[in-house]
């Protein structure tokens, strides 16, 4: 069950209005640096990133949230793992760690592989709005989400090379998918934080505002995702308003489907669709909704 009281004590602030969850990472004395259990400050030592997770679970399950915005208090948007907590950057706990494979081991079964997971797997659409730096698992965090909006502040910043660590939170599959293998090489390569703009110059993220912008810019994408309607010409024009929201996680998990299957797989999977209805019926009536 969600549970917002101790999701907030653990250094989340989360809260759905206008049918849009908005996933507030509230660590700022720790540039929202994500820990986890046994040592956050939430009940029986659940952390930020715990929170996180089953936050993420909720919008993707409550039928009243259309879309989710994850985005940080203060001026940073995610330093990433929290390497200060107690007991070090490994969850898995201690009497189920084998020495030889520990990291592989947490990484697969309790790191953030189970965050990118729910994104990308959730047919709810998420929107980073990335109002300050996001570094290591703070910037996988981001580029994980459908879209990405970021401030002028903003900085996208793969660490891992100057820490001697290897790409860590998916990095090296967001990278290449997002970008193309030079550029993808430049920022894991030389460890550099990239800048919004540049970020938005090389189509990493879908835009670079004003920070004083960045949430009603955010706002306005998230409600255009939460009242899409007819289109205002043409045979379909002046259709009867449905709700949309289940159709467009459709279409999200088509676009993310198509980078792990083949052409065949993805038209199986188009005509499947076909068949289901396009959308929630008008309240007002019980007339079912048009099938196409």
């Amino acid at each position: 069950m969600p549970d917002p009281v101790a999701w907030d004590r653990a250094g989340l602030i989360y809260e759905v209005v206008d049918s849009v969850a908005w996933l507030r990472l509230n660590r700022p004395a720790r540039r929202n640096a994500m820990d986890h259990y046994p040592g956050g400050a939430g009940p029986g030592g659940m952390g930020l990133r715990d929170a996180l997770l089953s936050a993420i679970r909720d919008a993707s399950e409550d039928k009243g949230v259309k879309a989710a915005v994850i985005t940080g208090t203060g001026t940073v948007f995610s330093a990433g793992a929290d390497l200060r907590q107690p007991g070090g950057a490994l969850e898995i706990p201690e009497g189920r760690r084998r020495s030889s494979t520990v990291g592989r081991d947490d990484g697969l079964l309790y790191g953030w592989y189970r965050i990118l997971e729910s994104i990308w797997r959730s047919e709810t659409p998420f929107i980073a709005a990335v109002n300050g730096p996001a570094v290591g698992g703070g910037c996988q965090l981001a580029l994980a989400c459908d879209l990405i909006y970021a401030s002028e502040e903003a900085t996208f910043w793969e660490i891992f090379g100057r820490v001697g660590l290897p790409l860590e939170g998916g990095a090296a599959w967001l990278l290449t998918r997002s970008l193309s293998l030079p550029l993808a090489k430049e920022m894991a390569l030389l460890a550099e934080p990239l800048t919004a703009r540049k970020a938005e110059s090389w189509r990493l993220i879908n835009g670079c505002v004003p920070g004083a912008e960045l949430e009603s810019t955010v706002r306005e994408v998230a409600q255009r995702l939460v009242t899409l309607g007819p289109p205002g010409a043409g045979p379909l024009a002046g259709g009867p308003q449905r709700d949309l929201s289940a159709r467009v996680g459709h279409i999200k998990a088509q676009l993310n489907g198509a980078w792990e299957q083949t052409m065949w797989q993805t038209f199986r999977e188009e005509v499947s669709l076909l068949s289901m209805p396009a959308g929630e019926p008008p309240e007002e009536t019980s007339a079912p909704a048009p099938w196409r």
